[in-house]
């Protein structure tokens, strides 16, 4: 274990209930619930806290709760941990295989849930050590973009209840090592909207082009202009990713197609910059279709805004970090990701810290035979367990 805890009580019963934690991880894992349907997950990580004697409050006409571990302390920090899976058929052949067909847990939901509801246990026990309360949430639907569950979460009011101040979260991360994190101040995962497009065209005999207008053709020219003209009028120091990951058509092979629907993702790291883009696309659209004789109408559905690691939360916790792990095993040099993540929710109220676990993976995130190691389970537990107590 890279993970030192310097308190060899806390060592010990980390050890304890290991064995307790990997179970729920599994229990879970074969049974993943999609956003808002986690009813058994939710019963599965209450009825494992309650073994250790642990309260926990679920969240009212919703799935999901939460850990309150007031110890009249004058601060209140806060750890999120998501738990839902997504609509993946799992492809990996373990003995805790996904049951439910259509399902799995490919993002890692399963062992961030795990992994809060042993530190749950943990800070619980040794709560006489906490220098703060600690509020812990299990929050439904992170993968429900661009709703997320963050903001439901945000909504029941419990930021306020119990004045927390600052606020922290973890992603598995496929590339880096077990007992390995990767974290850096400022921007660390990209703001994320959807886009739809919809062309108009005219329909016509393909034998007979001039009397129709193709809106094939259109859509063709818009996603050329969308995907490369847009990024010649950004700084090329800019991060800018717009993907277009669906097209649908009303066409057959012999007739000009009047309808095309076009579907992407737009990502980026600067609010400014994301704005011009929605701006853009807009008008590329309207433009090209007009030139062609047809019509677009473009809709751009604000999805997860940017997670924005505070810059004094990050410090101290890379310096703990790099007690608790070794020096070594704390990547700072490292480039935002991409991928979209509603914990940013949680930035626009208070101050967060967001990082990587390290769970060598062969495979990446949001793939059918996604599989983080278990010895993750343990290392987080450890650094999380030690930050909580000795570091905040």
């Amino acid at each position: 274990m890279k993970a030192f805890l310097n308190n060899p009580q806390i060592q010990a019963f980390l050890q304890e209930i290991l064995p307790g934690v990997r179970t729920l991880r599994r229990e879970i894992h074969a049974h993943p619930e999609q956003g808002y349907r986690e009813t058994g997950t939710t019963s599965r990580i209450k009825l494992f806290l309650e073994e250790y004697g642990v309260p926990f409050y679920g969240f009212e006409n919703m799935t999901g709760g939460y850990v309150w571990i007031n110890c009249r302390k004058e601060r209140t920090v806060g750890f999120r941990a998501d738990i839902d899976a997504l609509p993946i058929e799992e492809k990996n052949e373990i003995e805790f295989k996904s049951v439910n067909m259509g399902v799995m847990h490919a993002c890692g939901h399963d062992m961030h849930a795990s992994i809060a509801a042993g530190l749950s246990v943990i800070l619980w026990k040794f709560r006489a050590f906490l220098n703060v309360n600690v509020l812990l949430v299990f929050q439904p639907a992170e993968e429900c973009n661009p709703t997320g569950g963050a903001r439901a979460v945000i909504a029941r009011g419990i930021f306020e209840k119990y004045g927390v101040t600052e606020f922290y979260g973890l992603h598995m991360w496929p590339e880096l090592r077990v007992g390995e994190i990767a974290v850096k101040p400022g921007p660390i995962m990209a703001s994320s909207d959807k886009l739809l497009i919809q062309v108009t065209g005219k329909k016509a005999h393909a034998a007979e082009p001039q009397k129709g207008v193709d809106a094939i053709s259109i859509a063709a020219e818009i996603i050329s202009a969308v995907e490369h003209k847009i990024r010649r009028e950004i700084s090329p120091f800019e991060t800018v990713l717009i993907s277009i990951g669906s097209i649908k058509t009303s066409g057959r092979y012999n007739i000009i197609c009047d309808e095309v629907l076009i579907e992407g993702t737009i990502r980026s790291l600067n609010p400014e910059i994301r704005l011009f883009i929605h701006k853009r696309i807009e008008e590329l659209a309207h433009n090209i279709a007009t030139a062609y004789r047809g019509t677009t109408t473009v809709t751009i559905e604000d999805g997860y805004a940017l997670v924005n690691n505070d810059t004094r939360l990050t410090a101290k916790f890379r310096d703990a970090a790099e007690t608790i792990l070794g020096k070594d095993s704390v990547h700072t040099e490292i480039s935002p990701s991409l991928i979209g993540e509603d914990f940013s929710f949680y930035g626009r109220i208070l101050p967060t810290m967001y990082f990587f676990m390290g769970c060598e993976s062969e495979y990446p995130l949001h793939n059918e035979k996604f599989l983080p190691k278990e010895a993750t389970l343990k290392e987080a537990l450890a650094l999380l367990g030690e930050y909580f107590i000795n570091y905040v």
